[in-house]
């Protein structure tokens, strides 16, 4: 039977108001804890005022009661860093940890914060992950946690029906925030070798974020600016959408934990051009799905985009591979099974 969970975690976060959302509809009733944002459907929510990272560990005794307070019977975290510490200071349920990524390989830079991000991992009941790679990242930052973590990948939903490729020009897509570890800038010089090749080739730039404005500059400075169609931010029901308007998805990733954004341009049919990093070669099959390449080497993805630019039925058959992929292992309700079977297993050997 479901029982009561509280969360730690960012209630504007997508993939936090995924497992809520998805959770609450199995009947598991949910108190979600976060600093900022605001109410997530189908829990609870309580969002503290935050005011700096100090604010994890300023609010720390008060998260805690709130938790207590709602006398959960499992208490999982999302993200080992801040969110961590407030899990750490829970003994009075059995405790989740969630691995995101950032957590795992960006922020034990220092001997303290890796001393941080492994005595939240150690004190954790549990361990999810969503990739191989993340769970070996865990387990070099503290080996005790081998036995305890599990890999619960973040799957999609699957449409009943996929658009058709759209007509030519080729259009490619990019949808990630504007960072250095995304590779947006590897990609728009890719993409200007492409275009002595294709001339009418298309790309567009979703996302947004601190290389926002270097990105359009460079975009001017190639001679792409009538190429280059940098649309802003878009909301998480219109991605797939998005996708259907494109004949190619291109992630240039110099980091990467997961991909999720990989399982949902498969589960539209389209294939996907990424780096080889990270979780990615977990969820995109080389040369079947889509095509790996060295991350940060822009000859190479333009090869890449030459070579499926210029047979759409290499496309149009690694997109229906890509989508019956997705079908059997990466279905979100499956991942929603896992969940529900790791808190259940959790809970009665508690």
């Amino acid at each position: 039977m479901p029982g009561r969970v509280v969360i730690f975690g960012w209630a504007d976060s997508i993939h936090v108001q995924r497992w809520v959302q998805g959770l609450s509809k199995r009947g598991w009733t949910i108190r979600l804890i976060s600093l900022g944002g605001g109410p997530v459907a189908g829990a609870d929510t309580t969002n503290l005022p935050r005011h700096g990272k100090l604010s994890y560990y300023w609010l720390a005794a008060r998260a805690v009661r709130l938790a207590r307070e709602f006398k959960p019977d499992l208490v999982h975290v999302h993200y080992a860093g801040g969110f961590g510490l407030w899990g750490a200071r829970c003994s009075f349920a059995p405790l989740l940890v969630s691995v995101w990524g950032s957590d795992i390989i960006d922020l034990p830079k220092n001997l303290f914060q890796r001393y941080f991000i492994r005595r939240n991992l150690k004190r954790a009941d549990r361990i999810s992950a969503t990739s191989n790679f993340l769970k070996q990242a865990c387990i070099a930052l503290a080996s005790e946690v081998e036995d305890r973590t599990t890999v619960i990948p973040f799957g999609v939903a699957v449409p009943e029906k996929i658009e058709p490729m759209p007509p030519l020009p080729v259009k490619l897509c990019f949808i990630k925030m504007h960072r250095h570890k995304y590779g947006p800038d590897v990609l728009l010089r890719a993409f200007s070798i492409v275009r002595k090749e294709i001339p009418d080739i298309l790309l567009t730039m979703a996302g947004g974020g601190e290389m926002t404005s270097e990105l359009r500059s460079m975009a001017r400075d190639l001679g792409l600016e009538k190429a280059v169609d940098f649309i802003g931010s878009i909301p998480n029901e219109r991605i797939y959408s998005l996708l259907w308007e494109h004949h190619i998805m291109v992630m240039p990733s110099r980091e990467e934990a997961f991909g999720v954004a990989v399982l949902e341009a498969a589960a539209c049919g389209r294939p996907t051009i990424a780096s080889r990093v990270g979780g990615v070669p977990e969820v995109l099959r080389d040369g079947e799905t889509g095509l790996l390449v060295p991350p940060g080497d822009e000859t190479a993805l333009a090869e890449a985009i030459l070579r499926l630019a210029r047979d759409p039925e290499t496309c149009r058959r690694m997109g229906e591979a890509g989508r019956l992929l997705v079908q059997e292992k990466y279905l979100w309700g499956h991942s929603l099974d896992r969940m529900t079977q790791l808190y259940e297993s959790m809970i009665h050997g508690r």
